[in-house]
């Protein structure tokens, strides 16, 4: 009924910058069936998905708002349209329908530089993005939303769920608030917002800009502040390239007292092979770092299977004292790497993480064109608690640097020694 594909960087990079090229990827898709296509896929999230259920998220009740919608729909595309506002309903940024076109919402975190939450009546942004747009444009923590692109936050946030503003979670409000602010795929966006009782409207640049950037840029970057050692990973845990460079970057501080790894701008994920080969210049033997339980083995074979992730030395070793930051814009493997850190003894700073639930697969829907990305293992510590609860152990409100102030920073000096 589907199709199972490991998902590469490669693949992430088409989702985002090249619609409709994922459909054409392999064999051309057998014509629609509407209704054998809408099987495949309550099958694939009932059987396969590691994040089925969880607190504001009733997975079955999703399916069921959308179940006669999806099975009505005339063509393909509306089919894959249906598929989009049910992936919103569960509120995970991991969980994307393609092929992506211009008319689609942006993919977030990778497509954001706006973070807001919903309370009672009042949309608001609690953090953004740093070497943003909306930095730049003066957005800020704190201000009120009225309006996206002429359209009220609870408006938008009824269009990209497909779903009654009233029938949401708030885990649903807020997932669907963060897409608006993302906008649509390489538009342009217009906020209307209140700062200190006064409305502005700020005109911000497309968020695919900020995302293919930071894809054209270096891997990482170095810096030294006295016996600090800074690097910087730009989104690039996907890339093989990131271990030998990732050595000789961390070759040039080996002399310093204290190192951060600051994992902020890593939304996309990556894969462990190169968490492995950043992992491993911090340990002097076998140590765990993170644990995998795949939901399919217990719902449908029987037995469950649960299985430990280790990492091995590798390179050379650094011996000073290790922080690593996350944010906001940690997602995925960056969150993989936070909690492998933590496990090898690592003092992890920073604010709640992007939340990208479980290690994500690629699915083919059998009669649609429509390619499925979501978390098909479970994904926790080595102490056992599920890797989305983490936080850091230097935990702050807010973790993005703005230009004249770094909190992550601050933290750090302010530990005893540093």
């Amino acid at each position: 009924m589907f199709q199972r594909h490991a998902l590469t960087p490669l693949t992430v990079l088409l989702l985002l910058f090249a619609p409709g090229a994922r459909a054409q990827q392999g064999a051309p898709p057998a014509s629609f069936d509407a209704a054998a296509a809408w099987s495949a896929f309550e099958a694939l999230l009932q059987e396969r998905y590691g994040y089925f259920d969880r607190p504001g998220v009733d997975g079955n009740a999703i399916l069921s708002a959308f179940a006669e919608r999806a099975r009505l729909a005339h063509t393909d595309q509306d089919f894959i349209d249906t598929l989009q506002l049910v992936s919103h309903n569960f509120a995970d940024p991991h969980f994307v329908v393609g092929p992506l076109d211009l008319e689609d919402w942006a993919v977030i975190p990778t497509a954001s530089d706006l973070f807001g939450s919903h309370e009672g009546t009042t949309f608001r942004i609690e953090e953004v993005r740093c070497e943003s747009d909306a930095l730049a444009k003066g957005v800020r923590p704190g201000m009120v939303v009225r309006t996206l692109d002429g359209r009220s936050p609870r408006a938008a946030v009824e269009a990209i769920t497909g779903r009654a503003f009233t029938s949401l979670t708030p885990a649903q409000i807020d997932f669907a608030f963060n897409v608006a602010l993302a906008g649509h795929r390489r538009r342009p966006r217009t906020l209307e917002l209140v700062d200190g009782g006064h409305r502005r409207a700020v005109a911000l640049a497309a968020t695919s800009d900020q995302a293919k950037r930071v894809q054209d840029g270096p891997l990482l970057s170095v810096e030294r502040q006295g016996s600090l050692g800074i690097l910087r990973i730009h989104n690039a845990l996907g890339n093989q390239a990131l271990i030998p460079e990732f050595a000789k970057a961390l070759a040039s501080v080996a002399d310093t007292r204290t190192l951060l790894i600051d994992l902020r701008n890593t939304p996309s994920g990556g894969n462990t092979s190169v968490a492995r080969g950043i992992l491993g210049h911090f340990v002097d033997h076998e140590r765990p770092y993170q644990v995998h339980v795949v939901p399919y083995e217990s719902r449908v074979l029987g037995p469950p299977r649960r299985f430990v992730e280790y990492v091995a030395p590798f390179g050379a070793r650094y011996s000073g004292k290790v922080y690593v930051a996350g944010g906001r814009w940690t997602g995925s493997m960056g969150e993989g790497l936070m909690i492998g850190f933590d496990a090898i003894g690592a003092t992890t700073v920073g604010s709640e993480l992007g939340d990208l639930l479980g290690g994500l697969s690629n699915e083919t829907i059998e009669g649609s064109a429509a390619r499925i990305d979501l978390g098909t293992e479970q994904l926790f510590t080595v102490d056992g608690l599920p890797r989305e609860a983490y936080r850091p152990h230097l935990y702050l409100p807010r973790a993005e640097r703005n230009g004249s102030h770094d909190p992550v920073l601050a933290a750090i000096g302010a530990q005893p020694g540093s």
